[in-house]
């Protein structure tokens, strides 16, 4: 299957990828090593809501792991930095794989000189797309219940799908509100987790083949005819 470069509106509302790690130095001292290294590139710095629970429950609260306590960012990416995580995210909105890429990969090399990382745990390359219409009547995916097909009112679909070295969650929803507009959402949660030791010489190869999954995961659920309709460029 040959996949566009492009559709017509442009349906992402969010993409990152998210970094999990083992820091090889104390967890409070990691935010400012990382930002030393890049606030010429993102000098907007933002405190997040986790850093208003105390210390000690975050400590002890297992839920609170791999949680992001700041924001860094410029007018196209944001970074979110905790002691044990790292998201890159395209915002506020989306220009691209080539740029998107580029602009990871940049980072990433920065952040392996800081030393920060001691070993990665997971990676994660996440799409939200937003479509201001009813997906269920647009996807190749069918629900019967007692050999009827349900009407798909308020519908969410979760499901795994295992590919190669990666695991994609989807999530699919209908009935959903983004700024002020109500549709569908097609959520994509492409996960590796196996062996990362040695992560930063392959980060391209994991990155990019995790994307291209990701990719062919969405273009698979779409109907042709609906992406005809998108406007695709090949």
């Amino acid at each position: 299957m040959t996949l566009p470069k492009k559709i017509y509106p442009n349906p992402i509302i969010d993409a990152l990828i998210e970094i999990r790690f083992t820091p090889a130095i104390h967890v409070n001292a990691v935010f400012g090593l990382l930002y030393q290294a890049l606030h010429n590139e993102f000098p907007n710095v933002e405190n997040l809501p986790i850093l208003q629970i105390p210390e000690q429950i975050r400590n002890i609260d297992p839920n609170l792991r791999f949680k992001p306590h700041y924001k860094i960012f410029d007018e196209n990416y944001a970074l979110q930095i905790g002691p044990d995580v790292i998201s890159i995210a395209s915002f506020p909105k989306y220009n691209g794989w080539e740029k998107f890429s580029e602009r990871i990969f940049n980072i990433l090399n920065k952040i392996e000189k800081t030393g920060v990382i001691k070993n990665v745990l997971r990676l994660g390359i996440r799409y939200i797309n937003f479509f201001e219409l009813d997906i269920f009547k647009n996807i190749n995916l069918n629900i019967e219940i007692n050999n009827e097909t349900i009407n798909y009112q308020s519908t969410v679909i979760r499901t795994e799908f295992n590919k190669e070295r990666f695991t994609s969650t989807l999530q699919v929803a209908n009935n959903v509100s983004h700024e002020e507009r109500y549709g569908s959402i097609i959520d994509i949660d492409t996960v590796f987790s196996l062996n990362l030791d040695n992560f930063f010489s392959e980060k391209e190869l994991i990155i990019n083949q995790g994307h291209q999954i990701e990719k062919q995961l969405f273009f698979s659920i779409l109907k042709d005819s609906f992406i005809e309709n998108l406007k695709p460029e090949y």
